[in-house]
């Protein structure tokens, strides 16, 4: 089972080489149109967020405090989990190589290449002039790495969440995505497939919950639990909360989600949670 996350920069050719990748090794292509199709699985409360986090634009000042809630931190790791859960897929952007970073045998690739070779790209491509190009390529940079700093606290540029980076500068995409098969298939596999199966769809499930929960209590209050599941259906709830009426929402919350059979409650009632 492959799983390749491709994150990028603007005109480096990595949607290419991500198409190229996937055809060649006969893999799931997780682009824009595959999350779209995942974003309407998001209830009406999320649709905003959903539609935010599939097109990667943002967030700006407002949608920073907008994007400040850790519901959706939940949910958009629950929906990469899922997708990842599928096997043999080529995930691209949106911070799958973040969420996925401590999952066996995935493989991630981050595609870069010098400002001014993308500027000239996105002028041929869209015909723009050279000013609005390289307005273009800031932009996308820009929002990219904001919307990717703001739900994940993570930095996109940090190295150890790759394991290629490959500047096209001086290859073809052609050639650059064969650098990338060739990684792809050096990479150490896990040992059993179907266990890697389960345990991405028992993250997906703890993650769906973790929303839910964090939805219905304020992210003051459940900002600081974390949901773990079982195969077999036993949940474990562990972290701070503000008080023990929280506390018995957030279990209640968890034994209601369909196919939850058991709840262990460790989560420990605080005073204050602000600062902390």
């Amino acid at each position: 089972m492959l799983i390749v996350t491709i994150s990028r920069l603007v005109g480096s050719y990595a949607d290419i080489i991500s198409a190229t990748v996937a055809r060649k090794l006969g893999l799931d292509l997780v682009g824009r149109d595959q999350v779209h199709q995942m974003a309407q699985s998001c209830d009406s409360e999320y649709n905003r967020a959903c539609s935010l986090y599939e097109t990667e634009h943002g967030p700006g000042f407002f949608e920073r405090i907008f994007f400040d809630r850790p519901s959706y931190t939940s949910l958009f790791e629950s929906l990469t989990y899922e997708k990842a859960s599928q096997g043999n897929v080529v995930i691209i952007g949106r911070g799958a190589q973040v969420i996925l970073k401590d999952i066996p045998g995935v493989f991630s690739c981050r595609v870069v290449a010098p400002f001014q070779i993308r500027v000239e790209r996105i002028m041929e491509r869209y015909r723009f002039e050279k000013e609005e190009a390289a307005d273009f390529v800031r932009k996308y940079d820009h929002e990219r790495e904001n919307l990717i700093r703001s739900i994940f606290r993570s930095d996109p540029n940090e190295w150890s969440l790759y394991d290629l980076i490959i500047n096209t500068a001086k290859y073809s995409s052609g050639k650059a995505a064969d650098v990338v098969i060739e990684g792809i298939e050096k990479i150490q596999k896990p040992e059993n497939d179907e266990a890697l199966k389960e345990r991405l769809k028992n993250l997906a499930i703890a993650k769906r919950i973790e929303t839910n929960i964090r939805r219905k209590l304020s992210s003051s209050v459940a900002r600081n639990l974390e949901i773990k599941m079982e195969t077999g259906g036993t949940v474990t709830i562990s972290g701070r909360i503000g008080d023990r009426r929280d506390k018995e929402t957030a279990e209640k919350l968890a034994g209601q989600y369909p196919g939850v059979t058991k709840v262990i409650n460790e989560l420990k009632v605080t005073e204050a949670l602000f600062g902390l």
